[in-house]
């Protein structure tokens, strides 16, 4: 890591390895509600459905498994807040000081997350460097991924993003 790198970016290099950022139990309810809205795949919504599929039960999608990483990365950030006026049940109420994202690559769902099953969410910070056009920010190449309790890795992907030094 180099020295004006900014050690508030949950997951900064230097430190021993991935950084847990949160823990979410995906329950029956949260799986068919996120799959109504997003995923309307049958083993998503519908357990009878599930039970016919290769997977025999219901099964969260695996961009719901994405969408509670990304909301955990956002604030495990210590500049996370909530917005001024912000309702609890209006959506998400941080600003993001973890920057834009601009590459998601090698996108792995490794096995189903089923209803009951708790995740670890962890981020690791695998290279950074000065933006070359941006002189108070840093870009970041990250792994993301998300661990059953028996410590399977359930999903995981890398992330490329730039962010602003010192927030």
């Amino acid at each position: 890591m180099s020295e004006d790198a900014s050690p508030a970016i949950p997951g900064t290099p230097g430190g021993d390895g991935p950084m847990d950022i949160g823990r979410f139990t995906f329950t029956a309810a949260e799986i068919v509600r996120f799959a109504q809205a997003f995923d309307p795949q049958p083993f998503h919504m519908d357990e009878a459905a599930a039970r016919r599929s290769p997977y025999g039960t219901l099964i969260a999608s695996g961009w719901q498994v994405v969408c509670v990483w990304m909301g955990f990365f956002v604030r495990a950030h210590p500049a996370a807040r909530p917005l001024p006026g912000a309702a609890a049940a209006s959506g998400p109420r941080v600003i993001s000081p973890v920057g834009v994202g601009f590459s998601v690559e090698e996108l792995k769902w490794l096995l189903p997350v089923r209803a009951g099953d708790t995740l670890t969410f962890a981020t690791e910070v695998l290279e950074d460097r000065a933006s070359g056009s941006r002189p108070d920010w840093r870009v970041y190449h990250r792994r993301a991924s998300a661990r059953r309790e028996d410590g399977a890795e359930a999903m995981c992907f890398r992330l490329r993003h730039f962010a602003p030094v010192g927030l």
